[in-house]
């Protein structure tokens, strides 16, 4: 637990009881840092309750930093570039990238969100191979976006990162590739709303109970306001009059639902959501031959692969990509699922994104990255003694490079 994560939550017990759901109104505002610093004996100054900046920590007196976050957390270099704590700042960052880049890069807003947040695109190289990465579908899901962020920065600035160089010009020469860093930027911005710092591990560590419903009520409501469980189940699509009632608890959305109040990762099928739409548009067009979704949960990280849909050359193949990333996190000592790939599981009902990009022909791998906590339940639980949460940036790290392996591993393979 960082500094603020342990310390400040130990105070907020000793200012009294809360509720679940002040906590999280609570702990979403700059407010929630004042018993901290009082008792630590800092000033501060320009603060405000308000405007972009207002999930951001107030600034302290006795530092020039541009932002006081440092102060409390354990904050590595790639962290501080890369880690942005809320959606509209991640969205700035990525514009700004591809502003600088223009000769390069091709830059689109595919959509926009109920409360009117980008949905974007990147769109790179002049190489023959279509490669698509989509990350940020669930906004409780913030290691995808910010990994893809540093591989951006990386490929068009030129930035080492982790100790390592990429060659742009072979990449951009052998392949397209296409990124959609935030697909659900309404979603991470809620999250980032509970969560100050978009990181579970910061607030809710271990997998106790009380966590465990904090977890799925943030990610999930109201689908047990409605339904009596945290479990999703399809279609994960709530009506304009159930979002209504559940506004007037006073409480908002979950943060893997969109603003218009349904789960993409059940959308691929009898598509209602205008970020899910606009997604298979350009896919259509593109008809990737490799496409990866990234994901967080509790469990170890894991790439799922082949697909239950995919058979001969093409199941061989994704298992090769699948294996690809592995060797990259275990070069790295980032820890993983260190077991032969296995498919994702074949829904009963509705079919995820995988079987609809499959259908386009493309190579198509689930990540899914550690976010802080390990779960000891659930359909994908393994008893692991070895097994530990990944801290932050060991979970950006395994992103940045399962996006490297990727593409590169890609290179090699056939269009």
């Amino acid at each position: 637990m960082t500094a603020f994560g342990e310390r400040g939550l130990l105070l907020l017990r000793e200012e009294g009881a809360m509720t679940r759901r002040h906590w999280l109104r609570y702990a979403a505002s700059s407010m929630a840092l004042l018993p901290f610093l009082a008792k630590s004996g800092f000033s501060l100054v320009g603060h405000s309750g308000g405007g972009k900046n207002s999930g951001m920590a107030p600034k302290l007196l006795e530092t020039a930093l541009l932002s006081s976050r440092g102060r409390f957390l354990h904050w590595s270099p790639e962290e501080e570039r890369y880690w942005f704590f809320t959606a509209r700042d991640g969205l700035d960052r990525f514009r700004k990238l591809a502003e600088t880049h223009r000769d390069v890069c091709d830059f689109l807003e595919l959509a926009c969100s109920a409360t009117g947040l980008p949905v974007y695109a990147f769109r790179m190289g002049r190489g023959p191979k279509q490669i698509a990465v989509m990350s940020g579908m669930h906004g409780n899901e913030p290691t995808g976006p910010r990994g893809v962020l540093a591989y951006l920065d990386a490929l068009l600035n030129g930035t080492k990162i982790f100790d390592t160089q990429l060659d742009t010009r072979r990449i951009f020469e052998a392949v397209t590739l296409h990124v959609f860093p935030l697909a659900n930027p309404g979603g991470a911005q809620r999250f980032s709303e509970h969560f100050p710092d978009s990181w579970h591990g910061t607030w809710i560590p271990e997998w106790t109970p009380e966590n465990k419903e904090k977890f799925f009520a943030e990610a999930n409501e109201p689908n047990h306001f409605f339904y009596g469980s945290y479990v999703k189940k399809p279609p994960m699509r709530f009506t304009p009059e159930q979002i209504a009632e559940w506004d007037a608890t006073g409480n908002v959305l979950g943060s893997s639902l969109t603003d218009d109040g349904l789960d993409m990762w059940f959308d691929w099928d009898d598509t209602h959501g205008r970020q899910t739409r606009a997604l298979k548009e350009v896919l259509q067009r593109v008809r990737p031959a490799i496409f990866a979704d990234f994901h967080n949960f509790m469990y170890p990280t894991e790439v799922f692969a082949p697909t239950v849909y995919s058979t001969g050359t093409l199941a061989q193949q994704e298992s090769e990509l699948a294996l690809a990333l592995q060797h990259a996190w275990a070069s790295q000592k980032l820890q993983f699922r260190d077991c032969p790939p296995r498919p994702y599981t074949k829904p009963a009902e509705k079919y995820y994104e995988d079987y609809w990009v499959h259908q386009l022909g493309a190579r198509v791998l689930i990540v899914e990255f550690n976010g802080g906590m390990l779960a000891t339940e659930g359909a994908e639980y393994e008893p692991n003694a070895g097994q530990r949460a990944l801290t932050r940036r060991e979970s950006l790290a395994s992103a940045f490079f399962a996006v490297r392996a990727l593409v590169d591993r890609a290179m090699d393979l056939p269009s």
